[in-house]
Formats: structure tokens, sequence, C-alpha cells
């Protein structure tokens, strides 16, 4: 039987990955319940016997006797996210798949030879991989040092005290949400988000843009930097900029890549229900998520130093990876990919500064000139020898005939105009 908090920690995830696996296997069988608005109420009805539901199809407390209500909820919670994504993905792929047989379709009556559809289907997740949220009925906190958590002893769950290694406080304004236990490298930690409760009282951008005094915080996402940011007024002029770099993590990432698609041209035929390469991928999804808040923290700190009270972006759903090496292109769709995340995070970490967050079309954002205001701009790359070769780096002006300004920054202010055409005029 596990004695210390750590064996008990363990012990304790471990069976929650199973309750997990279980449910998602409850999912599984029956599909028509994931997109159900009542799923939860619907998945215990499956699983969970009492007095007025005896004769559960699938008898939960014989797998997991005496498992706690809170985990067990917070176990089908988990387990419908993961099947819900799962749901979602395999319906694009279908999607694809039947525009594919289409385009198939017409190239039969054209005379020419259909093209095979190659795209594998996404697997159903498995329950390996989660880590444990405890709800308000499985932890209680003694003081800011101590925490009584829902560990799992081997035979029963019984309270275990835990201590802090620093105290736990909650900013003024703010509470404590459902702490999860989480195994890092460095041992065991508690993740406790905290929710604003207090009011913000935002204002909205129209009455903000009335104030003369008003900074904006225009953000340019590119490809080679994560962000670039400019601190502009109502009237266009710029107060301050900062780049912040992607290259490193987006070396990082295309390592990762390359080491996936290798493998895969090892194996060949990955067996069926098996996912791929897990490590690798996880590694690619942790470096994604970090890169994401790294850069909206940034983005929010560098706004709040400068007393900016809103935080501008571009739309940029439509965006797709250029073609390439297989690794090449799956490195600019997770590029793309995170730079959706980078705007859902700084948006909620906004909020807390009490700080708007918005967004513009991004057309013509990157080709109208900032300084004589035409649709001129040209971008390209310096050579060893200082001549002009193709890339995106830099910019001109093909009209007033500025040049060897940085595309990115270009951008940012492009974005500044078009928030002016929409909220300043």
């Amino acid at each position: 039987m596990p004695a210390s908090a750590e064996e008990q920690a363990a012990c304790t995830i471990m069976q929650y990955r199973q309750v997990v696996s279980y449910y998602l296997q409850v999912f599984q069988e029956h599909q028509e319940i994931i997109g159900h608005s009542q799923w939860l109420k619907m998945a215990e009805n499956l699983t969970h016997r009492t007095e007025d539901n005896p004769n559960a199809e699938y008898p939960f407390d014989e797998e997991f006797p005496n498992f706690p209500s809170g985990l067990r909820r917070n176990a089908i919670a988990e387990a419908h996210g993961k099947a819900l994504a799962w749901r979602t993905s395999y319906e694009k792929w279908e999607e694809r798949k039947r525009k594919h047989e289409e385009r198939n379709a017409r190239r039969i009556a054209a005379g020419k030879k259909p093209i095979e559809f190659t795209k594998r289907p996404p697997q159903y997740p498995e329950g390996d991989n989660c880590w444990l949220s405890y709800y308000g009925t499985e932890y209680k906190w003694e003081d800011s040092h101590h925490i009584m958590l829902k560990m799992f002893t081997g035979r029963s769950y019984t309270y275990r005290k835990i201590a802090l290694l620093q105290p736990f406080v909650v900013p003024p304004g703010y509470a404590a949400g459902s702490p999860m236990l989480v195994k890092k490298p460095t041992g065991w930690e508690l993740h406790v988000p905290i929710v604003r409760v207090a009011k913000l009282n935002l204002k909205k951008i129209e009455k903000l843009v009335k104030d003369p005094s008003l900074k904006i915080c225009l953000v340019d996402l590119g490809m080679k930097r994560h962000a670039v940011m400019t601190i502009q007024d109502t009237k266009g002029r710029v107060y301050a900029a900062k780049f912040i770099s992607g290259a490193k993590d987006n070396h990082l990432r295309k390592r990762y890549l390359e080491k996936i698609v290798n493998l895969q041209m090892q194996t060949g035929v990955i067996p069926k229900g098996e996912r791929f390469a897990k490590d690798l991928w996880n590694k690619v999804s942790n470096l994604n998520d970090d890169i994401a808040h790294r850069v909206s923290r940034e983005i929010v700190d560098f706004a709040e130093h400068h007393g900016a009270k809103i935080i501008v972006f571009e739309y940029l759903d439509d965006l797709k990876p250029e073609k390439g090496t297989k690794s090449h292109y799956l490195n600019q769709k997770f590029n793309y990919w995170v730079k959706g995340r980078i705007f859902r995070y700084t948006r909620y970490k906004a909020l807390h500064e009490g700080i708007v967050t918005c967004r513009v079309p991004a057309k013509n954002t990157s080709a109208r000139c900032p300084y004589c205001g035409m649709l001129t701009i040209r971008r390209y790359n310096k050579g060893r020898d200082g001549k002009e070769v193709k890339g995106v780096d830099l910019a001109k002006c093909t009209n007033c005939g500025v040049r060897d300004i940085n595309s990115d920054f270009v951008g940012s202010l492009g974005i500044g105009t078009a928030f002016r055409l929409k909220y300043c005029l």
C-alpha cells in the first residue's frame, strides 16, 4: 500500500486515467450522446447505479468501487472533451474525403486518372495523458500553506494533508478555482487557477477612442517573428516598438517534425488504434502551448507598461501553409495554429489587466505604405552581396521610394491604419 504523498498521488492519477479510459469507451459505443446537451446526465445514467436507476448498462461501481463522485464527474467531463474533439476532427476528415471523391469523379468524367485519398482518419483518443482536477467536494484549503486532497491509498480514498512549498495567496478581486495535480520532471505540482470575480467596468472601444491621450498596442503576428508590437495613438504616431523573435522556437519545432516524418517513412504501416510517435507529438503540442503563453504574456506586459488600453490584432483565419516538404508544411501549419492561440491567450490575460482586445480585417495591412498610403509595398530580402533577393524580411514602397523597412513593422503600422479607419473616423 502506498504510504508517501508522492506514491499516493501516482496511484490516484493512475486510477483516474483508468476511469477516463473507461468513459472514453462508453462514449465510443454511444456516440449519439457526445454532442447532446445532457451528455453528463446520460453518461451517468449509463454507468452509475442508483435507486432510480438500478440497471445501469455499464456497472461502474463494480469496476471502481467507492470512487468519489466529484472525481467521477471530472473523468466524465475529461472523456467527453476528448471524444468531442475527436468527433469534430473525424467529421472534418470525412468532409475532406467527400470533396476528394467529388474531384475524382470530375477527373474520371474528363478522362483523367483518379488520385488516391491518403489522409488517415484521426485516431480515437486515449486516457493516458490527462491530469486530475479536483472539484469543490474533493479538496479543502486548510490555510495558505496546506491543502487537503482526496488520495487513493490502494484500497480507498481518504483526505491527505499536503504542504505547499510556498504560500498560495489569492489576489484581491479573484477567487481560487479547482486545483490540478500534475507530475513534472522535478516532482509533483499543484496548479491552481484563479478566477476574477470583481467587475472590470470596461468601456467600449467607441468610447475609448474619444480620449485624445489613448494609447493603442498594435500586434502583427509574423512567420519568422512571433510578433511585432507598436504603441500608437489615435493619430497614428508611434511611441514604442518591440520585436519577439520566433527563429529558435520554429527551428526546434521543425526538428521534432523532421523526426516524426522520418519515423513515419521508416515505419510504413502504422498499427490500427495506436498513436504514432506519441512522445514527439506531445513535445510539439507542449512547445506550441508554451509559445502562445510566453508571447501573449509579453504582449500584455508591453501594452500595460506603455499604458495602452486596447490591443489590436488582425484576422488571420484564412492563412494556409505553403507547399514544400512535409515537415516544412506541418511547421507552417502549427505556426498558423499558434497565432490563433496567441490571440485567445492575450484576450483573457489582457482582461485581467483591464485592457480591451479586438481584431481588424487583414486586407492590405501589409500592402499599404504607411507613409504615402498607396498599395505599393513590396517584400524582399538582402543577399550576401547586398542585392535584393526573393524573401519577406524587408519592405519597400515603389511609389514614395522608402525602403529597407522591417516588413512586420510595416504590417503593425497597417493594422493601426485599419483600426483608425474602423473606429476613429
